[in-house]
């Protein structure tokens, strides 16, 4: 994650870790950050996240927790679907 959002940053060289800001430290605006969440989605295979789960995220910390978080949902998603699938048999 930290990749993905170094890498799209507008400001370079900027330290990264959990408390860095995304629009104050790494000068994000609103379509990078637009960008950046379709960048997680893809690169992490998610599902599309709620456009209300991403409007509180201000850190890369944020970040960290909302993929955390949105990944385990999509495994349990995933499996589910596979159970599903197999009784359906």
């Amino acid at each position: 994650m930290y990749a993905i959002v170094g890498a799209m940053a507008p400001a370079r060289g900027a330290t990264l870790a959990d408390d860095t800001a995304l629009i104050a430290d790494l000068a994000y605006d609103s379509l990078r950050l637009i960008e950046l969440t379709l960048a997680l989605e893809e690169g992490f295979g998610l599902g599309e996240l709620a456009q209300e789960r991403t409007a509180t995220v201000t850190t890369l910390g944020d970040i960290v927790r909302l993929v955390t978080e949105a990944r385990r949902e999509t495994e349990a998603w995933r499996e589910t679907e596979a159970r599903q699938a197999e009784a359906g048999r």
